[in-house]
């Protein structure tokens, strides 16, 4: 694995650098990003979610972070309603605890697009790593556990 991270935002039409880092995920990673019990299945997260994980603009963004040529990490940003969005962060398991999910969100706001505008995300209570990073990060716990969440959000500056 190379030290040397590359961001790259996906344009909604290819899977396979997605597939990739789905493919790359232990069950319990999975697990935590996508809220699900049990064991869940790549394939299962790649085919539910497809639309979610390639989300492109006008409406989000994909943003895929590579280490040595392989993917590593993604950053999906999904507008809902008009001035929010929803945010996920999701890194493979060989390079977790290496800054690729902090080097994702802090390309959301070096990007300056989303300025002005309230990006919300969930994490699972036991989610230490996620709510570290989101903390990290400058967002606000807006709900503390219900239904095993925490609620965060933060509306994004100008360009940084």
């Amino acid at each position: 694995m190379s030290g040397v991270i590359t961001l790259r935002e996906l344009d909604g039409t290819c899977i396979a650098d997605v597939a990739d880092l789905v493919l790359a995920c232990s069950a319990g990673t999975l697990r935590n990003r996508f809220f699900m019990p049990g064991q869940p299945e790549p394939r299962d997260i790649l085919d539910r979610y497809r639309r979610y994980l390639l989300a492109g603009p006008p409406h989000g963004v994909a943003l895929v972070a590579f280490s040595g040529g392989a993917a590593a990490g993604l950053l999906n940003l999904v507008a809902g309603e008009p001035g929010v969005a929803e945010l996920g962060i999701m890194v493979a398991d060989p390079w977790q605890r290496r800054g690729i999910g902090t080097g994702l969100a802090a390309w959301l706001r070096a990007s300056g697009r989303w300025a002005g505008w309230t990006v919300r995300a969930v994490t699972q209570a036991d989610n230490a790593a996620a709510k570290a990073l989101l903390r990290g990060q400058g967002f606000r716990l807006v709900r503390g556990v219900d239904r095993g969440e925490y609620r965060y959000e933060l509306t994004m500056p100008g360009v940084v």
